[in-house]
């Protein structure tokens, strides 16, 4: 009965944040009377489990008031009869009844601790499992710092189940990759690799001839800065947000990638400025306010090797141009996923993926004058989009 009480409250928890943060969607698809029908189900579960289990300590209570009021009435018993027969005294059975109602409460107390026993039983494998968890990405004993030089980075063989087949490619020192394909086609686990988020499945990632899963985790963290949806801004302030990577980062430092990122224009025209305080995921900031933010925060340090997903999918010109600058003055390798056109030109060079394979790859201005895979996918993206428009 706990576990299961548990488990309906867990469940229970879990909707209620899934509906709160996804009511635009329940609004909007005009789901919200069946959403208010499937949390009062999950309610009336979770009550049902709470009543079953409330049930069951009721009766070990009901055990416990049971034996010590039978105790208090043996007790008395004993005594009246020892009286009788002139064996005791009624002061020593008046004492004896006093010692009874003492040790009562410790009687009903030890009563409950079968009951905490089993919360605690069922508090602690679920720890357990937890703490039992794989982790995604592991270092090795003895694994050695990452030392960055020149930013070679290549993939050998890389396979991940489902989602990427043997795919290998390098990028050299300072070159900028844009990494393209239709959705599913493995782009964004690329760029999870890259920054050994997770290890491969087979195959080896390398950074200047260094295997990744022979590195220390901190190590290659600090050599990399990465912007992706999946890594929202933080509550908390901006100023927060901007030193995430590097807590004690130079004021200088911060600057450098404000300015260059265009933060520092809009920062004045806050009233509280770096100590603006954000929402959850900084919902009280524009998309490309937020996306700035997030790009300054990947700058900070410069980092060896930058990695980003879809970095200007859905903004305005100003930020283009912002991604544009970045680019130009970024010293290191630059692993970009993108479906804009217009953004290839500012590549060295281009991956093409699809169905977890390296399909094409070479400069920008051969693949897209070409009749190839990269050429036809652009095509088809221009027709689609003249017929929506």
């Amino acid at each position: 009965a706990v576990q299961e009480s548990r488990r309906r409250q867990s469940r229970l928890a879990s909707q209620i944040h899934e509906q709160i943060t996804a009511l635009p969607v329940v609004q909007v698809c005009n789901r919200t009377k069946g959403e208010r029908q499937r949390l009062s189900r999950q309610g009336q579960r979770l009550r049902d489990a709470m009543l079953a289990r409330a049930a069951i300590s009721g009766r070990l209570r009901a055990i416990t008031e049971a034996t010590t009021a039978l105790a208090t009435l043996m007790v008395l018993m004993v005594g009246v009869i020892e009286t009788a027969h002139g064996l005791t005294t009624p002061g020593t059975v008046i004492g004896a009844m006093a010692i009874v109602h003492l040790l009562l409460p410790g009687l009903r107390d030890l009563g409950r601790a079968h009951e905490y026993w089993h919360g605690y039983q069922v508090a602690l494998e679920k720890i357990r499992q937890f703490m039992e968890l794989p982790s995604l990405a592991t270092e090795k004993p003895g694994a050695q710092a990452l030392v960055p030089v020149k930013g070679w980075l290549a993939f050998d063989q890389v396979s991940v189940e489902g989602v990427l087949e043997a795919l290998s490619a390098s990028a050299g020192p300072g070159q900028v990759i844009a990494i393209i394909g239709p959705n599913g086609a493995g782009k964004s686990t690329l760029l999870a690799l890259a920054a050994r988020l997770f290890d491969p499945d087979r195959g080896a990632v390398r950074v200047d001839g260094q295997n990744l899963a022979d590195c220390t985790l901190t190590s290659i963290r600090r050599a990399i800065g990465m912007v992706s949806d999946e890594l929202p801004l933080l509550k908390g302030s901006i100023a927060r947000n901007l030193r995430y990577r590097w807590r004690n980062a130079p004021d200088d430092e911060v600057a450098r990638v404000c300015a260059l990122c265009g933060v520092d224009k809009w920062l004045q025209t806050l009233p509280a400025g770096e100590r603006t305080l954000l929402q959850e995921r900084g919902v009280n900031l524009s998309l490309g306010q937020r996306q700035r933010i997030a790009l300054a925060r990947a700058l900070l340090g410069a980092p060896s090797l930058l990695l980003l997903d879809e970095p200007d999918a859905h903004l305005d010109a100003d930020f283009s141009a912002v991604l544009d600058q970045v680019l130009a003055q970024y010293q290191g390798t630059v692993l970009m996923v993108t479906h804009r056109r217009e953004r290839l030109f500012h590549a060295d060079e281009i991956w093409h993926l699809a169905d977890g394979r390296l399909i094409e790859a070479g400069p920008p201005l051969r693949l897209l004058n070409s009749d190839g895979p990269t050429c036809r996918l652009f095509a088809t993206e221009t027709r689609l989009q003249a017929v929506a428009g």
